[in-house]
């Protein structure tokens, strides 16, 4: 029971302090005049992968492996299968994706996700392979930033990141001490969430007798991706649904060339080879889902949310009667 409290408390933490987190973030951003598009395209994801890396690089120093390489592959099956496809269930319209930007981020999600599958094919993702899925995410960055900058003047593409910047404008107005207090205090809640949130999975695979690639894979994964679910269904019922799709990719590229690859950095991920060849392909076949679905028309309706959310069902069955162990 302590255990489990202890899980509550985790994702409690971990969602408020991600919020604060996010606007701390964004604030500091606009204070730096750092380019909108970017922040809303890699600094927002980046924020709210924050539970995520702090749990998988906390469970790597603890000597949980498993665990920490579970969270950054099993988070982006929640970030596509729940996130994304509750937005599309609940939305009143369907979710739209900008085409240019999306024809990018939609290809090198999947080669990202390739990328990492092929580096942890013999069960070890290394410090060197840690370091080349970092180079992928900063060469992302790049060509995210130059994209940017070709599109600068486009009215067009002002009038598409229209909800974006009214988001950021209105974090801009909270005052400079207020923005620094929200960026401080997000990091010390997801430190602690993080932490909390790790010692009870532990425990909870040490008291059931669960395996942890099933406890990274599930409790972890959706505990530490409460921040882009509900980024992801908010911005869906206020019709603001590109912040949410561009969310979800961006948090799916970070996952596993900033979660994964910072974490076999700073310690070699292990898994057995039957686990890898289960999460990754099991994570391949949902982003797949997502990238065609948006791709027939750049939007994603309500059966596009239950075929991807069906598709996570299926998932967490295969998981749970033992295909990845």
């Amino acid at each position: 029971m302590v255990n489990l409290a202890c899980i509550l408390a985790a994702v409690l933490v971990l969602w408020k302090a991600a919020d604060w987190f996010v606007d701390g973030a964004v604030g500091l951003a606009e204070r730096l005049g750092a380019p909108k598009m970017l922040v809303g395209i890699v600094l927002v994801s980046f924020c709210t992968t924050a539970p995520e890396f702090m749990s998988s690089f906390l469970a790597t120093l603890q000597g949980q492996p498993v665990i920490a390489l579970g969270n950054a592959v099993g988070s982006i099956t929640v970030d596509v299968g729940v996130a994304l496809a509750l937005a599309a269930l609940l939305a009143s319209t369907p979710l739209q994706a900008d085409p240019l930007i999306f024809r990018t981020s939609g290809v090198f999600v999947l080669l990202a996700l390739g990328l990492g599958f092929a580096l942890c094919m013999d069960g070890t993702l290394g410090r060197l392979d840690g370091a080349v899925l970092l180079a992928s995410y900063a060469g992302y960055v790049t060509v995210a930033y130059r994209q940017y900058a070709r599109r600068q003047k486009d009215p067009v593409v002002r009038e598409r990141m229209a909800a974006l910047a009214e988001h950021e404008q209105a974090v801009a107005s909270i005052s400079t001490p207020k923005i620094v207090g929200l960026f401080a205090g997000g990091i010390a809640g997801v430190l602690a969430g993080a932490e909390l949130l790790i010692h009870g999975a532990v425990g909870v695979a040490a008291a059931f007798g669960l395996p942890p690639e099933v406890i990274g894979l599930t409790v972890v994964a959706i505990g530490t991706s409460v921040p882009e679910i509900v980024t992801c269904v908010a911005s869906a019922l206020k019709r603001q649904s590109q912040i949410g799709v561009g969310n979800i990719i961006g948090a799916d590229i970070l996952n596993i060339c900033w979660v994964a690859g910072a974490s076999a950095v700073a310690n070699p991920l292990t898994a057995e080879v039957k686990v890898i060849w289960f999460m990754f392909p099991a994570a391949l076949v949902l982003v797949g889902a997502m990238v065609v679905l948006l791709r027939m028309g750049y939007n994603l309706t309500r059966w596009n949310g239950a075929v991807l959310l069906a598709l996570y069902a299926g998932y967490m069955a295969l998981l749970l009667l033992g295909a990845g162990r």
